[in-house]
């Protein structure tokens, strides 16, 4: 197993892509990713890479920055190449997610089966899903998956568009897309370790959600009362402050002793708030409180180093909220010191995180594989 990651910028897509190209050639590709500031035409930068590796699964998407070995980055892009004797990939293009990704089971099937792997597999591989974020169809993408291969491992993100909000992209083969989800298969002997890491955690301030509308993610009461008049009181603040809370004080949903988060996004005439990820009816859900970003960045790094001791490189998938703050406290550098220390590093900054089936915000995803 080897990997290879660069990050470059400019104002000429062919030669930053080239530079790029450059850099991450090597014998034996068997994948390629890579990450890209909405301000280059994502349709030009993946035909250049697609011709550049034409025999292997090539991936891609817009972002809300880029994150390589050489740091964390802005109107930039960032790829990664893995090479290794022991790795095959099948991709699958989800259109249409928002409507038909329920329709999709024999298409999903069919790509894994490609390359030896069956719905009851859950230790020969993994999947990588890389999602257009601004569909709100995450959870669509992750039951239709859940629903074909319900034990493989999976981990991945939701494309951006450089904090706009308005538009994102995913890339597949020289192909872009949008209102998709890109699906990639990998099935591999090589020891990899699936990772989620919280800088937020639970306060002791807890609501049952009493009514939710699943489909819009919106949260309509908790506690039976309209949920914005709750969540305000309990912070001790007014409904009309609560906006300006929402991103240092997300909801925590509570599965199997994790928190899995959600991120408030907006609060409805009618005192309902709306989520960047869906919340259950009867479920109950923390207010949550940050913790120190450093501290929590050497954990996983631990815990990488532990799992895979011959770590040959990580894939990251951070949350923009989660970017936004760290820049803030201009703690990127540091922090992309520490994921070095597991080897080759490239990810992005997404609108959304996904592992095991599992769609939240506010959070950091990883794949790290090892040799």
């Amino acid at each position: 197993m080897n990997i290879l990651s660069f990050n470059a910028s400019g104002t000429d897509s062919k030669y930053v892509t080239d530079q790029i190209i450059q850099g991450i050639t090597q014998d034996n590709v068997k994948l390629v990713l890579f990450f890209v500031s909405t301000k280059y035409d994502l349709v030009q930068i993946s035909r250049l890479f697609k011709d550049a590796f034409p025999d292997v699964d090539v991936i891609g998407c817009s972002t809300a920055g880029e994150i390589s070995s050489q740091g964390f980055f802005e109107g930039s892009i960032s790829a990664m190449s893995i090479a290794s004797d022991d790795f095959e990939t099948s991709t699958f293009v989800m259109k249409d997610i928002k409507t038909k990704s329920m329709l999709v089971k024999n298409d999903l099937l069919h790509a894994g089966k490609k390359i030896g792997l069956n719905p009851n597999d859950a230790e020969n591989g993994f999947i990588i899903t890389l999602i257009d974020g601004m569909q709100a169809s995450e959870e669509k993408v992750m039951y239709a998956i859940g629903n074909s291969f319900p034990k493989l491992p999976l981990v991945g993100g939701s494309a951006a568009d450089d904090a706009q909000f308005k538009e994102s992209f995913v890339s597949a083969n020289g192909e872009v897309f949008q209102n998709a989800a890109i699906i990639t298969f990998v099935k591999t002997s090589k020891p990899f370790f699936l990772y989620k890491e919280n800088i937020y955690i639970p306060t002791e301030i807890e609501f049952t959600v009493t009514k939710s509308d699943l489909t819009n993610r919106i949260v309509n009461e908790f506690n039976g009362k309209p949920a914005a008049d709750e969540y305000a009181k309990a912070l001790g603040i007014t409904v009309e402050e609560l906006p300006d809370y929402f991103s240092s004080n997300p909801l925590g949903r509570l599965i199997l002793n994790s928190v899995w988060i959600a991120t408030p996004v907006s609060v409805l005439e009618d005192k309902s708030i709306t989520v960047y990820s869906a919340i259950s009816q009867d479920s109950k859900v923390r207010v949550l409180k940050p913790i120190d970003s450093i501290s929590e960045c050497k954990k996983s790094v631990e815990s990488i180093r532990e799992a895979l001791p011959n770590c040959k490189g990580i894939l990251l998938f951070n949350c923009t909220y989660r970017y936004l703050q760290q820049k803030k406290e201009n703690i990127c550098p540091q922090l992309a010191s520490e994921f070095s220390k597991c080897g080759t590093v490239c990810g992005l900054n997404t609108y959304g995180e996904q592992l095991n089936m599992l769609h939240v915000n506010q959070t950091l995803t990883l794949l790290a594989l090892g040799e």
